[in-house]
């Protein structure tokens, strides 16, 4: 069992440029955040992802990018992972205050 977590700040996403968020986000992921129209809900958004996909980097310790891992939710909310878009054994869970995003990843 390997286990991963991730703390961003989020003034550090505050002022990402479209550039930094296309590299992070994959199209699904993309596609949800840009309907988002809140200012602070985007940077979290932005934050957690980001986060959960240091924390699965943490996980497997090699040979892959943030645009091989996609971060969804279910209908109830929780948080899953596809990794080139196939479901995966890891356990994720997000979280977040006004000012940070915090990521665990477990990989069984």
């Amino acid at each position: 069992m390997r286990v991963g977590i991730d703390l961003v700040e989020h003034k550090d996403m505050e002022f990402r440029d479209e550039r930094f968020i296309h590299r992070i986000l994959t199209n699904k992921e993309l596609t949800y955040y840009v309907s988002i129209t809140n200012k602070k809900r985007r940077i979290e958004y932005l934050s957690s992802r980001f986060a959960c996909k240091e924390a699965i980097f943490k996980c497997f310790q090699a040979g892959l990018d943030f645009q091989a891992i996609t971060i969804l939710n279910e209908e109830n909310g929780a948080p899953y992972a596809l990794i080139h878009d196939q479901l995966t054994e890891l356990k994720i869970s997000l979280t977040h205050t006004d000012n940070y995003s915090v990521a665990v990843a477990i990989l069984p």
